[in-house]
């Protein structure tokens, strides 16, 4: 098991000043609490009991991560900031970008700077980040499957298909799909569910399909492929109301309308959803982000806080 004294040894740094980035407690200059920081990832250092005791001296601060801005992030960060506020903790928001930046965002948590973290988009493997859960709770909103990070993710594949029976039931065979990245693991229960669906319908024409690693002009560009379509279908179903509208808003300049021409249906309930009338499935990302705070906040004082009741249901346009 590593000690301090390796810590020590491996970084050239003295044990006095390792202690102090180890608790939390002191100051250490940024160079050497960032070579501190990297042989405690290195040599998966776990903190001794006095370490974790020292730790229950909290900042009462939340890290709050994302790996850049999309508009849904707003709602969702609006939601979690004041629900935290509500048992007397504060949120740091941090953009990571890159792997590296975000991993060195985790150490805030490893020296005592932040009390939990909770991440909203990751970069790093969930094996990098469930390290740092030694140090403090970590929580997220993402599909993930591991004792030590809390999750409370939805499972998209029953609510995608939801969608499309209804869909279909309303008459149409022409369906399409705006999704986000194929390595996101809601994507991948949302192409499950096409799968599905096609078994139960061949009737169904589901060959308009289009991916994005990111919401940024991701509408924009799936009307220009709508509208390049030589089977145009008439229902497209979106992973975010942002790319929803603006593809509405790229076929309007084009000189079409949503509808009658395309009817656009989309999963998130946000504020864009109700101020251009699209019509949206509400997955819950506010009761999601309650959620996260609530278990959070929980762990850091021994409170087993009450969860809210996720009911995913359909919002008119």
């Amino acid at each position: 098991m590593t000690t301090i004294y390796d810590l020590a040894r491996v970084t050239g740094i003295s044990k006095s000043t390792v202690s102090r980035v180890v608790s939390g407690q002191g100051y250490v200059s940024a160079a050497k609490r960032q070579r501190i920081l990297a042989a405690m990832r290195e040599l998966h250092y776990i903190p001794n009991q006095r370490a974790k005791n020292l730790r229950r001296q909290r900042t009462n601060t939340i890290g709050f991560l994302l790996r850049e801005y999309f508009p849904l992030a707003g709602e969702f960060m609006d939601v979690f900031v004041h629900e935290a506020a509500r048992y007397g903790f504060t949120v740091n928001v941090y953009f990571t970008q890159n792997a590296e930046t975000e991993r060195q965002t985790l150490d805030l948590l490893a020296s005592g700077a932040l009390d939990a973290v909770f991440i909203l988009t990751r970069i790093n493997d969930w094996d990098v980040i469930s390290r740092y859960t030694q140090f403090g709770p970590i929580a997220t909103w993402q599909r993930v499957d591991r004792p030590d990070i809390y999750s409370n993710y939805l499972d998209h594949y029953p609510l995608y298909l939801k969608i499309l029976e209804q869909l279909y039931r309303e008459g149409h065979r022409q369906i399409g799909h705006v999704l986000s990245d194929r390595s996101s693991a809601n994507t991948q229960a949302r192409l499950r569910a096409i799968a599905t669906f096609q078994a139960r319908h061949p009737d169904a024409a589901m060959t308009f399909v289009c991916h994005f690693a990111t919401q940024q002009n991701a509408g924009k560009t799936a009307a220009k492929r709508w509208l390049a379509a030589a089977a145009r279908p008439h229902a497209v179903v979106f992973f975010a109301d942002y790319v929803a509208a603006e593809f509405v808003a790229t076929l309007r300049r084009a000189g079409g309308a949503c509808p009658p021409d395309c009817t656009v249906v989309s999963t998130d309930n946000s504020a864009i959803a109700k101020l251009t009338a699209i019509r949206t499935m509400d997955l819950g990302f506010r009761s999601q982000a309650c959620n996260g705070v609530r278990y959070l906040v929980g762990q850091l004082t021994d409170q087993e806080l009450a969860a809210e009741t996720i009911r995913p249901h359909w919002v008119k346009a």
